[in-house]
């Protein structure tokens, strides 16, 4: 008889190849109602894992009643959070809807989503276009009318103009976007300026193709040109596609999600499902752009940009981007040694994503939460740090909590011990 760590290894191998196998595309913008499975009207997601309304973080709580009033859904604050505690307006996940989102994550009916398709697995993933960079914090009133008129322009300038662009291609490969980003500098999560110039490239012929009208193409070029995080996107909904054909694999070890929601930090298991094991998010070590703001102003770890270290980017490959060792008062010993520690409690390497700096190794991928728990070394999550009252105010890391790998190690001995029997 196949012994039980036989088929732990038999199933994490197999997980490990639909990662490494997948090949996602960017082929299309669309609005989140027309491609997002199970979206509605009355739906408003969220980055992380799940959370009651009332458990939420404040820039989280502030986008979502921000949506409802650009929607329609209501017509003042109060109304909205009404209609949301009676359940009127849905507010759920992001991932569970096939999507993920930047920061508080925040995707409602209209929104233009980025669509990325892996054809070996037949999985599509999906992630919001970014506002652009902020112009500073600004007071409440003046932050969301700000952010729902980016909104607005994302739904109708930018979103239709790259769709007819990207519909006009066969389509941007991301995993070869990722690979070269990696080369000039990027390692994908904090840092995008190589990958989002890449994509600038890839797009400004067919940008010139289709778009017809002299000033909508110049508003498109000025917000590639100055979004340095643009790409960001498209790994996202590619990391999205890449870990969603991991699910689902009895017996596999294999983390096939990773997201927070400036509260929880949330997992999910390939060998267990759809169910999420959280813990409370951690703080972020960084450096805040201004000096005005400090620890007291930020809110824990949020977002789902996180899947780009649970597919081995970011964190998992900080040594290819030793630029942002800055932002942790670090050093390229410190980077190299994170990329070390990530070697132990990983499955194996990607080849495809190479670290030059590192005798080109390939990215560390594939957490297997037995060596997390059995090393106590959880994942360094390189990411962006927000404001209380929303924005972003700095950039830095952190690390998962210790405790989901060990609930879903519980949980993972409890389902499986008796098949051994």
């Amino acid at each position: 008889m196949t012994s039980l760590i036989e088929r732990i290894d038999a199933a994490n191998q197999e997980a490990f190849s639909r990662l490494v196998a997948a090949k996602p595309v960017w082929v299309d913008v669309r609005p989140a109602l027309e491609v997002l499975p199970g979206m509605t009207r009355q739906t408003i997601l969220h980055a992380g894992p799940p959370i009651a309304w009332q458990d939420m973080c404040g820039p989280q709580k502030m986008g979502v009643v921000q949506a409802a009033l650009h929607e329609g859904l209501a017509a003042t604050e109060a109304e909205a959070e009404e209609l949301i505690m009676a359940g009127k307006i849905l507010v759920a996940p992001c991932h569970e809807h096939g999507a993920v989102g930047g920061m508080a994550g925040i995707t409602s009916a209209s929104s233009p989503m980025a669509v990325v398709y892996d054809s070996v697995h037949e999985r599509y993933g999906y992630s919001q276009l970014f506002q652009g960079p902020a112009a500073g914090l600004l007071n409440r009133d003046d932050y969301n009318r700000e952010a729902r008129k980016r909104w607005t322009w994302l739904e109708t300038v930018l979103g239709p103009v790259l769709g007819k662009a990207i519909r006009s291609t066969s389509g941007i490969p991301v995993k070869p976007m990722i690979a070269r980003a990696l080369e000039m500098g990027d390692e994908c999560h904090n840092r995008n300026s190589a990958g989002s110039t890449v994509i600038l490239n890839a797009l400004i012929l067919p940008l010139y193709e289709t778009c017809t009208d002299p000033a909508l193409l110049q508003e498109v070029l000025d917000y590639l040109k100055v979004n340095e995080q643009f790409s960001l996107c498209l790994s996202m909904a590619a990391g999205k596609a890449m870990a969603d054909a991991t699910k689902g694999i009895p017996y596999s070890t294999m983390v096939s999600a990773m997201c927070r929601n400036g509260v929880n930090f949330g997992i999910k298991v390939s060998g267990l499902g759809e169910h999420w094991f959280t813990a409370p998010a951690n703080r972020i070590e960084g450096l805040f752009f201004s000096s005005e703001w400090s620890d007291a102003d930020a809110v824990p770890d949020i977002g789902d940009s996180s899947i780009m270290e649970t597919i081995g980017l970011g964190g998992h490959v900080q040594a290819a981007a030793p630029a942002l060792q800055q932002f942790v008062n670090g050093s390229f010993a410190r980077a190299t040694s994170v990329v070390e520690s990530m070697q132990l409690i990983t499955l194996g390497q990607v080849a495809e994503f190479k670290i030059p700096n590192m005798n080109f190794i390939g990215a560390p991928t594939g957490i297997d939460i037995r060596k997390v728990v059995q090393t106590s070394i959880t994942p360094v999550i390189d990411t962006a740090i927000a404001h209380k009252k929303g924005g972003v105010i700095g950039a830095g890391q952190t690390r998962a909590p210790f405790d989901c790998f060990a609930q879903a190690l519980r949980a993972f001995g409890a389902q499986y011990k008796p098949a051994t029997a």
